[in-house]
C-alpha cells in the first residue's frame, strides 16, 4: 500500500468514527493523516478539493470553530478523495 493510499484510508476511518462529533473527526483526519500531503502527488481531479478542504480547516478563526454542517461537507469531501485515491491504486 502506498503512503498516499494509507493516509487517505486512515483519514476515512477517522472521519467515519462514531466516537466523536463529525467536526472533531474531520479535524483529526486532517491533522493526523492529510496535512503533509503535497497536492501535486494527488490525482488531478481531486487536487482542488484537497486544497479547498485544507484551506478551510487552517483558516478557521478561532481555531476549531467549524460548524457541524460544514464539517459534514468536509467529511464528505475527505471520503470522496479517499475513494478516488483507492480507485487510482486498484490493480486492473
Amino acid at each position: 500500500m502506498t503512503d498516499l493510499l494509507k493516509k487517505f484510508s486512515d483519514a476515512a476511518k477517522t472521519v467515519k468514527s462514531d466516537n466523536n462529533p463529525v467536526r472533531v473527526c474531520v479535524y483529526g483526519a486532517y491533522r493526523d493523516h492529510l496535512k503533509d500531503i503535497d497536492p501535486d502527488d494527488l490525482p488531478e481531479n481531486i487536487q482542488i478539493i484537497y486544497e479547498s478542504v485544507k484551506d478551510r480547516l487552517v483558516s478557521v478563526r478561532p481555531k476549531g470553530d467549524l460548524g457541524e454542517d460544514e464539517a459534514g461537507y468536509l467529511a464528505t469531501d475527505i471520503l470522496y478523495m479517499a475513494d478516488v485515491v483507492k480507485n487510482n491504486f486498484r490493480k486492473p
